[in-house]
């Protein structure tokens, strides 16, 4: 099958490839400029292109005329795409006999938006579900046409999720191409009831932040969510940023009083930290600070005297301080 690909990840470049390899054609790739972040970028585009001897384009601005006549030129019954930056208009959608394909990792109808599996682990749902389906204007609303899922556990970190992401998307693919030739897959109309949907908007690096009112069990979800590859969970101790890479939870067996984030044991065996929540303790396994790399939370914290969080008011008597201070060495 002849097929265009718009996007700009290493898994449209993978996808691209697996489906040539496979038997089909690409006639035609485009992508615009990748985030700095990206392990590929429009350069390897463009010599994947020239490898595959296609033409190519980079420009976020695909809903142009000519580029909808290299859609025409080039024969192309279906494209895939993935993490293109701009909306794709109904004209060019209309361009392909079997439509766009987007990948979308998460459980359409249920999960549309942004980072799906980060909330699907805070969520706790029980899995994640990778969706190729059809594109429309309407966000994560095509059909439906191929879904596979992945179990999640209470030690399922977004890492864990990526991988499989890395793993079957570049078949699924290939999967999807040789149903659509063969007529072995059929599109799937997605439920139109907007109650059975669940939008999801983007998280930010500060997201993160951990709150120890919270319980332990909900302090755990969102050390997986936040692990690599993003920024971490993360808390402060004695203003420090500390970024919480691996934790799980525990419930005392013993009754208790205390103050949420406040440091209750060292296992020095295990390398383990205990901290107090609102419900239960989190236990820190990994840790990283702005002075020391990545390390077993008891090689850099070791008193049952020290407490996370920042202490808003000692920080404001702190900075009043030094104002005063640089105040008074100006005058001199």
């Amino acid at each position: 099958m002849k097929f265009a690909a718009f996007g700009r990840t290493q898994l449209l470049y993978n996808s691209i490839l697996n489906a040539h390899n496979k038997g089909h054609k690409v006639v035609l790739i485009g992508t615009c400029q990748a985030s700095p972040e990206y392990t590929v970028n429009e350069n390897d585009f463009l010599k994947l292109a020239e490898q595959l001897n296609c033409p190519y384009f980079c420009d976020p601005s695909i809903n142009q005329s000519r580029y909808i006549e290299m859609i025409n030129e080039s024969g192309a019954e279906v494209a895939i795409s993935m993490n293109w930056l701009t909306l794709i208009g109904q004209e060019m959608l209309n361009q392909f006999k079997y439509g766009i394909i987007n990948a979308h990792a998460g459980d359409l109808p249920r999960y549309r938006g942004n980072a799906c599996p980060n909330w699907a682990i805070l969520m706790g749902e029980e899995k994640i579900v990778i969706t190729l389906h059809q594109m429309t204007t309407d966000l994560d609303a095509g059909a439906i046409l191929l879904q596979r899922k992945f179990s999640l556990t209470s030690q399922t970190y977004i890492a864990d999720v990526y991988k499989f992401l890395t793993d079957n998307i570049p078949q699924m693919y290939t999967e999807v191409l040789d149903g659509l030739e063969n007529n072995s897959i059929l599109p799937r109309e997605q439920a139109k009831d907007p109650a059975l949907s669940l939008r999801c908007f983007p998280r930010l690096p500060k997201d993160g932040e951990i709150d120890w009112h919270k319980s332990a069990e909900e302090l755990t979800k969102l050390v997986r969510a936040s692990s690599e590859p993003f920024a971490g969970a993360y808390s402060f101790l004695n203003t420090e940023k500390i970024i919480i890479w691996r934790a799980h939870w525990e419930i005392l067996s013993y009754p208790y009083v205390g103050v949420p984030g406040q440091v209750i044991e060292i296992r020095k065996q295990s390398g383990e930290v205990a901290i107090l929540t609102e419900q239960g303790v989190l236990i820190l396994e990994e840790i990283e600070t702005e002075s020391q790399e990545r390390v077993k939370a008891a090689a850099y914290i070791k008193s049952t005297r020290l407490r996370f969080g920042i202490d808003v008011n000692q920080e404001i008597i702190r900075l009043k301080q030094l104002i005063v201070q640089l105040q008074s060495e100006l005058k001199k």
